[in-house]
């Protein structure tokens, strides 16, 4: 929302909490209606007052007029998706998109389980991600924690080319299920003989035969 709307809705809102005290003041007779009358029949007569009243009514009408049918788009900032402009034209990313791409990297994360993401553009254009998770009990909360917003920030940069204000980790629960480790790849080891030289093998045939 935009400085103007909030500021119209800030008059209006005072105007109608104005009124309806008055009303109210005046159906119980807290306050006569002669008090109120008074000042609206100086501003009718005094000419300075008019005028200024007058001016007052029409910016607030014109107000009225904008909030009501030209509403600022802003509003609707970020509900599908995330615009990328440049001279060539407009790139529209979805917001399923990035929190597929959240869940991608969330899988590659050891002790992570069950994710789920929400990403949220705010009125500054800021992208905030909110992930919830399931963590296993033998794995530190705060590294797979830590490691998410780390890889999520990474990979928004490196395939979105977004920058991630916020990356707000919600664990839903702690499972007792243990994390595989990854066995360390034995590489085989391959012996390579070494060529007989041809010369030591007649020499040992030699010896043989005189023998």
């Amino acid at each position: 929302m935009k400085f103007l709307e909030r500021f119209a809705l800030t008059i209006f809102s005072l105007i109608i909490l104005i009124i309806s005290t008055v009303l109210l003041c005046v159906m119980f007779e807290v306050v006569q209606v002669n008090i109120i009358v008074r000042p609206i029949a100086y501003v009718l007569e005094n000419i300075i007052a008019y005028r200024s009243l007058l001016v007052v009514t029409i910016v607030c009408i014109l107000l009225a007029i904008k909030c009501l049918f030209f509403r600022s788009k802003q509003q609707d900032l970020g509900k599908d998706g995330i615009v990328l402009e440049n001279s060539s034209g407009k790139l529209v990313i979805s917001k399923e998109s990035l929190e597929n791409l959240v869940a991608s990297v969330a899988r590659d994360i050891p002790g992570a389980e069950a994710v789920s993401s929400r990403t949220v553009l705010d009125k500054d254009r800021n992208l905030k991600v909110f992930v919830t998770t399931t963590v296993s009990r033998d794995m530190m909360l705060k590294d797979v924690s830590t490691e998410l917003q780390t890889k999520i920030k990474e990979a928004m940069k490196n395939t979105a080319d977004l920058e991630v204000k916020e990356v707000n980790i919600r664990i839903k629960n702690i499972t007792s299920k243990k994390v595989k480790k990854s066995k360390e790849r034995v590489e085989p080891t391959v012996t390579v003989e070494e060529p007989v030289q041809e010369e030591k093998v007649e020499k040992e045939e030699k010896q043989e035969g005189e023998e």
